[in-house]
């Protein structure tokens, strides 16, 4: 996707429209450093602002994707291929929101044991008590708090897949958070086919 043809397009159509970035920032709710960004190339709209600067450009969610505006004969294979981009920048996302889980659980873990035996051998060895205490506390909130961050990635990228009608679904936090699992694979009922089963964690 390319951000500096869509930063364009929208300081030309903000432009058309006589509106300044504050003027602009003002109707969406956003700042006018958000509008600046935006023109600059340095970031683009969230999908929830999307349809609102659609509105004020009269123009279409594809076209801010693409950029440009859209002849008729144009816009439906450009809409398929934005798709596809965007389908595929998805897939990368998750990998690297996956790949981030794995590597957070990995040091949580590490450093929960670590600290929590320090802690036991303090109390048992050199006869501290309050210090150690406090120390292991601390690091069960610490430990539960990457876990909790760990179930957020896990359940919000990717999807998972029921094997017996072949449904691909996002399950709630709850869902995930309260599902009996073997690492990513978790025992959910389909929300399609109505059956409980080993559900997988998918990409694409």
């Amino acid at each position: 996707m390319d951000y500096n043809k869509i930063g364009n397009l929208i300081m030309t159509e903000r432009k058309a429209k006589k509106l300044t970035q504050a003027k602009l920032a003002e109707k969406l709710f956003v700042s006018e450093k958000t509008i600046s960004k935006w023109e600059t190339g340095n970031g683009i709209p969230d999908t929830n602002i999307l349809p609102k600067l659609c509105e004020i450009f009269g123009i279409s969610i594809n076209e801010i994707l693409n950029g440009e505006r859209l002849k008729k004969e144009e816009y439906e294979d450009k809409a398929e291929k934005k798709l596809l981009e965007l389908q595929k920048e998805k897939q990368e996302k998750d990998k690297r929101l996956l790949h981030i889980e794995i590597v957070l659980a990995t040091v949580s873990i590490i450093s929960f044991l670590l600290i929590l035996f320090a802690a036991v051998y303090a109390i048992e060895e050199l006869n501290m008590l309050a210090l150690p205490i406090v120390v292991i506390v601390l690091d069960t909130i610490m430990f539960m708090t990457s876990m909790f961050y760990c179930l957020y990635i896990e359940q919000k990228a990717g999807y998972y897949y029921c094997k017996k009608c072949g449904h691909k679904y996002v399950p709630t936090f709850s869902q995930v958070n309260l599902a009996m699992h073997i690492f990513r694979t978790r025992y959910f009922k389909c929300p399609h086919c109505q059956k409980r089963s080993w559900h997988k964690k998918i990409i694409k």
